[in-house]
């Protein structure tokens, strides 16, 4: 298992959708926000980010209230369901996933374990940060790379 480390981010401005349903839909949604940002001429600055907003200890993978987010610089105009905002900087509880999705589980309660070992306490929901992910069509590729990034704070 990866190694745990203590990471301070800086606000990041993303472009999200808000969804409530199965984490395998998150590629689509990632390639909806894509596609929306080439119609705007915004490019991406970074990997696609998903934010967990449950308890990664009891969240139903089927029925989870994610937003799909990718970083971008400047602003989201006009109407449709794309919004942008800032992620918030703060200490992140931080440790990266190698191999299928449906051994990211265990991931989390490694970083869990962690936090609580060492008398942190999660501060906000879990960022996602997909390296070679589920953007790529891959949700069931033996070798994705997620940074699991949980805010913490003492």
């Amino acid at each position: 298992m990866a190694e745990v480390l203590i990471k301070f981010m800086m606000p990041i401005r993303v472009a999200y959708l808000d969804r409530k349903g199965s984490r395998d839909e998150m590629g689509k949604t990632l390639e909806h926000i894509s596609q929306a940002l080439q119609e705007k001429k915004i490019k991406p600055t970074g990997s696609a980010i998903c934010l967990l907003h449950e308890d990664p200890k009891t969240v139903d993978p089927l029925r989870a209230h994610l937003e799909a987010c990718v970083p971008i610089s400047g602003k989201i105009k006009g109407e449709g369901d794309l919004k942008n905002k800032d992620l918030p900087k703060g200490a992140f509880a931080c440790i990266t996933h190698t191999g299928p999705l449906e051994k990211i589980p265990e991931t989390y309660q490694a970083v869990l374990n962690w936090i609580e070992e060492n008398s942190y306490q999660i501060s906000g929901p879990a960022q996602e940060v997909y390296h070679k992910g589920p953007e790529e069509g891959k949700g069931d590729s033996p070798d994705l790379l997620i940074e699991l990034q949980l805010p913490v704070k003492k």
